[in-house]
Formats: C-alpha cells, sequence, structure tokens
C-alpha cells in the first residue's frame, strides 16, 4: 500500500495540514489493519508469514481518488479530528470490508461527517439570524421585545411542562381521578 501522503514535521504544517496528515495516516493504518485480518481469516493454517518482513500491501488508491480524498479531509476542521476517526474505526469495525472498500466507506463516513457538520453549523446561523431579528425589532419596536420575551417564556414554560410531565408521568393530582384505568 503505497499512500502518496507524506508526513511533515509538525511544526512546519498549517492546521488544515496536520487534518489532512492525521486523516489520511488513519485511512493507511484501516487499510493495513483490514488487509492483516484478512490474511489471518485465510490463513488458519499456515502462520508463516508472521515470521516473514512484512510485506507492502498489494492494493494502492489511484492518485485521482486520493486527491480527492485529501480535498474532503481538508473541510474538517482540527477540533472534529479526533471524533471522526473514532467514528471512522467504529464504523470499519462493524462493516468489516475488503480492502478495496476501505477507501470508499472511508469517503463515505467522511461525507455523512461534513454533511453533519455543515447541517448544525447552518441551525446555529439560524438561532443567531432570529436571535440578532429579535433584537433588532425590539430596538424599533419595544412592544416586540415584550411579544418576544413572551412568546419565548411561553415556549420555555411548555418544555418545562413536557419535561415535568416525562418525569412525573405516573403521579397524578389527587383531587382528579385516575381515569385511565377505569377505561
Amino acid at each position: 500500500m503505497e499512500l502518496s501522503w507524506e508526513p511533515q514535521v509538525p511544526g512546519q504544517l498549517s492546521p488544515e495540514e496536520l487534518v489532512i496528515n492525521m486523516l489520511m495516516l488513519e485511512l493507511g493504518s484501516l487499510l493495513k489493519r483490514t488487509e492483516r485480518l484478512r490474511q489471518e481469516s485465510s490463513s488458519s493454517v499456515d502462520y508463516s508469514w508472521l515470521a516473514a518482513p512484512p510485506q507492502k500491501s498489494s492494493y494502492e488508491i489511484p492518485a485521482g481518488e486520493m486527491l480527492e480524498l485529501q480535498d474532503l479531509c481538508a473541510k474538517v476542521s482540527p477540533s472534529q479530528c479526533g471524533p471522526l476517526i473514532l467514528r471512522l474505526r467504529k464504523v470499519m469495525t462493524e462493516v468489516e470490508p475488503e480492502v478495496t472498500e476501505v477507501s470508499r466507506l472511508f469517503r463515505s463516513v467522511l461525507c455523512n461527517f461534513l454533511d453533519e457538520v455543515e447541517e448544525e453549523e447552518a441551525s446555529k446561523r439560524a438561532l443567531k439570524a432570529r436571535a440578532s431579528r429579535s433584537k433588532s425589532m425590539s430596538v424599533i419596536n419595544p412592544l416586540w421585545s415584550r411579544v418576544t420575551v413572551s412568546r419565548d417564556a411561553e415556549d420555555q414554560a411548555e418544555e418545562d411542562d413536557e419535561d415535568e410531565d416525562s418525569i412525573h408521568k405516573n403521579r397524578r393530582i389527587r383531587s382528579m381521578p385516575d381515569i385511565k384505568n377505569t377505561i
């Protein structure tokens, strides 16, 4: 297995390059692990390969696909790198792909992860926009801020009631009859 991504000295790399480096090294280790597991499962009697020097992988990711994966890896922020690697390892363990499927599965998990991050960021932007719109409307019309505060308080009260209902489902008010048992 020959990966075209060469690790460099960490002090010379930007955060983006560090993420790419880390994820491409993870891909390489996932390929090696998958190949080793396949080799172990196919050689139930002959263990001579254990004593032999490690061989290069017979599978190589095409250069175009490797560049595409590196471009996708560049979209991952440094703080998201760890959770992504954990997810990759979990999926690889669950699926146990063939060596030729590892890069496709890596790409799939990476794309899903990036989609989730984008959706989360979009929802945060929408919440910020709503909050700033409410603030700007309260400057224009003080009545708007009272309506918004009132609406937010009602929403919070409804959420609190739902939480209380789920916590105290079996508890009932003593003055009310227990209807659920009479039907």
